[in-house]
């Protein structure tokens, strides 16, 4: 649903960007381009153009993208660092979390409270730069990895995915093992027994995960790159270099080697695969005893193949750092016209040539699709769980489990198939806060695109502190359900083999007694609740779902808490909303549900010697709306967990009022929108916080027996003006034509 890559920016905290931001003239931007793949056609149009942008202004704006190759797969740049430190520092969150490490308290109030930067300066830096390794990241931090690195990425989670399997194989082995011996004490090697020796062998002699792996495995091209002014670029060089040259104490096993590339030299050392393969000969004896001699001689080949460089140099405006396999891997582009920014790769960047960037992201589709097809689940699991119990005989007739097994990795590979992707582009830029901006990328299938969330406009209220709203794609839910559902009768299944194992000690006798409990007294009821919840229930509604909060409940009236709190105070309402398609279908699912409860509840009352009946719900009629709750004392309207239902909306609340009062607007109807849409409202959270203080404040010795002390207040409104410099945050995630679109804003005041 959202684009991975968002991660990636985040970390530019928006919580300090508001002291930067406050003053600053919004301007609309322009229509967003789109992204397209590289190499390839460009995607549909879905907007009027982006303002033309020429390479030599995209290559400009853009830094060191315009050095590298069209077959970079990945790019990630921050600029502006320093500015973001110093938005950071000036925030009141920031002053805050300053003076509690002091010690001290801090007036927030105070503009020149600000943290000053004690730190010790170069007499040649100047006094508004950073120095030391802060410098590197000052202006511009850029990480780029070039071609075949997906491919390298991918043989790592392959490898990883594999391990898994292994993994598991070896638990269900040694769990059988355990089994058939009836001993006790072996059970708790079943859970160790997927690891060690054992497993290294078995996965050097795989064909996934072994030595033809290995033979493919290799450094991917990785540059880091560092923007420094021309009278500072030797002294970023030089740390770069210092860092480097710490390999040096590997002794032998590297060498210093050099290279010129774009006219600029590169220096560093080479890692010896061969060296590195020798010295694993030259102890090779336990190795031959426990994977066998062939098996090493192959290991070893391959691992003197596998050399690793690690270069510095500078280009332009750049100090770089490079590790790759070879020096032939450190390419640059021969100029901008030959370089990443000429081609239709970062196009998407054109909207915003005028803006003052944090970030830019780019991934390449074919990267994106390695990585994905690479990446495990929970297949890998339940296959080597159905593997390990395969023939065995510790566990009797295993083979309805084993085939339980497979149905759980056919349904999440069915769940897999509905996820699609395309070349990602992000870009994060100061205006109003952060934004952020994203074009293409993966997308689960959980979302449909298509559909018409009718409730957009509850997030209109400038009371929801939080909220959320998407309709489900119909394909995704089924297919989600039937894999949730298949794990939840595999671990069911699971548990019943094991209480059949033939062996005894406190534990295992009490789990078989629970297992025999359940399976004989409740697993029918179990399984029937579940198919009225999970079916009849969860059918009897469309696929959009909203959830708001908001901060506006009454408090209610429980016994110790001060008279003036209740009628004062309030607290979070939380109402979950969906749309009803078929009123007599929920009816009768509850009827299901609440006859099944019934029975359970019965059972237990039998098996405790004690009745416990089950709950009959009130009811109460307004605007042709149910609403059905339990009686339970000190709860009022507004504090009443409950269901509401009609014809056309179904509200699970903990407040009735609430729910009628969002059942009511949804029907009127107002703003719709399409995607995932969250919002959350900061100036409400300051404001609830501001009054909740003040109640409390008011009433601390009627609370807790003693007044608030000076130090106390003083930390408390501290804390609440952290939010001054927030205004709301807003996410959504939309199809615009083909084209996959993210939008987040952190706005600031």
């Amino acid at each position: 649903m959202k684009n991975r890559e968002i991660l990636l920016v985040i970390p530019v905290l928006a919580l300090g960007l508001g002291a930067c931001n406050k003053k600053e003239e919004v301007k609309a931007p322009p229509a967003p381009a789109v992204v397209s793949e590289v190499p390839g056609k460009p995607a549909p149009a879905v907007a009027p153009k982006a303002p033309a942008v020429s390479v030599e202004e995209r290559a400009a704006k853009l830094g060191f993208a315009k050095y590298l190759p069209q077959d970079t797969e990945t790019v990630i740049s921050f600029y502006n660092g320093t500015k973001s430190a110093e938005c950071v520092k000036s925030s009141k969150l920031w002053k805050l979390v300053e003076s509690q490490m002091g010690g001290g308290m801090v007036d927030l109030d105070d503009d020149n409270a600000a943290p000053k930067i004690d730190e010790a300066k170069k007499p040649d830096a100047p006094a508004d730069e950073p120095v030391g390794p802060a410098m590197l990241f000052g202006t511009e931090f850029s990480l780029a990895l070039g071609k075949s690195a997906s491919e390298q990425v991918g043989n790592l989670l392959t490898l990883n995915r594999r391990m898994s399997y292994f993994q598991f194989r070896g638990i269900a082995k040694a769990f059988v093992a355990a089994a058939k011996n009836g001993d006790a004490k072996d059970i708790g090697n079943a859970f160790t027994g997927g690891y060690g020796e054992e497993l290294a062998t078995d996965m050097l002699k795989d064909p996934e995960s072994g030595i033809e792996l290995l033979e493919k495995a290799k450094v991917p091209p990785m540059y880091f790159a560092f923007r420094a002014k021309e009278s500072r670029r030797a002294e970023a060089l030089q740390q770069l270099s210092g860092l480097i040259a710490n390999l040096g104490m590997l002794g032998e096993m590297v060498t210093p080697v050099d290279v010129e590339k774009a006219g600029q030299k590169f220096e560093g050392f080479k890692i010896s695969g061969a060296k590195i393969s020798a010295n694993m000969a030259a102890a090779r004896d336990d190795m031959d005893k426990s994977m066998g001699t062939a098996t090493v001689d192959q290991l070893l080949a391959a691992l003197a193949k596998k050399d690793i460089v690690i270069l510095s140099g500078t280009i332009g405006d750049y100090a770089v750092m490079f590790i790759g396999s070879s020096l032939d891997d450190l390419n640059f582009a021969s100029d901008s016209a030959h370089s990443l920014v000429a081609g239709d790769a970062l196009a998407f960047t054109d909207t915003y040539t005028n803006k003052d960037l944090a970030a830019l992201v780019y991934g390449q589709k074919t990267a994106g699709d390695t990585l994905y097809a690479s990446i495990g689940g929970l297949a890998d699991m339940t296959n080597g769980l159905r593997d390990g119990l395969s023939g065995s005989e510790g566990l009797g007739d295993t083979r309805d489990l084993e085939a339980m097994l497979q149905i759980v990795a056919e349904r999440e590979s069915a769940l897999r198939k509905l996820v699609s992707n395309e070349s990602s582009g992000t870009v994060a830029f100061f205006e109003e806060g952060l934004k952020i901006e994203s074009y293409g990328g993966m997308d689960s299938g959980a979302i449909d695109w298509k559909a018409t969330n009718k409730l957009a406009h509850l997030s209109d209220s400038p009371d929801a502190v939080l909220f959320s709203d998407f309709s489900v794609d119909a394909a995704y839910d089924e297919k989600a359900n039937a894999y949730f559902e298949s794990l939840i009768e595999t671990a069911y299944a699971m548990a019943m083999k094991v209480s059949e194992v033939p062996m005894e000690n406190k534990e295992m006798t009490k789990f078989k007694e629970m297992a025999k409990m359940f399976d004989s007294n409740f697993r029918t009821d179990a399984v029937d609740l579940w198919s009225a919840f999970n079916s009849d229930f969860g059918k009897s509604f469309g696929g959009e779902r909203a959830l708001l909060i908001d901060l506006k409940g009454s408090a209610p009236a429980v016994p110790g808490i001060p008279q003036a709190v209740v009628d004062k105070a309030k607290v979070p309402r939380i109402s979950i909303l969906r749309p009803v398609a078929d009123r007599a279908k929920l009816a009768a699912s509850w009827d299901k549900m609440n006859s099944g409860t019934t029975r359970i509840l019965a059972k237990v009352s039998e098996m405790v010697g004690k009745e416990i009946p089950m709950q009959k719900p009130l009811s109460s009629e307004k605007n042709g709306l149910t609403t059905w709750f339990f009686p339970l004392p000190f709860f009022n309207d507004d504090f009443l967990p409950s269901v509401t239902v009609g014809d056309q909306w179904f509200a699970a609340s903990t407040s009735k009022n609430q729910a009628l009062d969002l059942i009511a607007k949804a029907t009127t109807g107002g703003e719709t929108r399409d995607g995932f849409w969250l919002s959350m409202n900061f100036k409400a959270l300051e404001t609830y916080a501001d009054e909740t203080y003040k109640i409390a404040d008011e009433n601390a010795e009627a609370l807790m027996g003693v007044a608030f002390t000076p130090a106390q207040r003083k930390n408390a409104l501290a804390a609440i003006k952290t939010l001054d410099d927030l205004d709301r945050l807003t996410v959504h995630s939309r199809r615009e034509g083909t084209v996959l679109r993210t939008s987040i804003h952190f706005k600031t005041r």
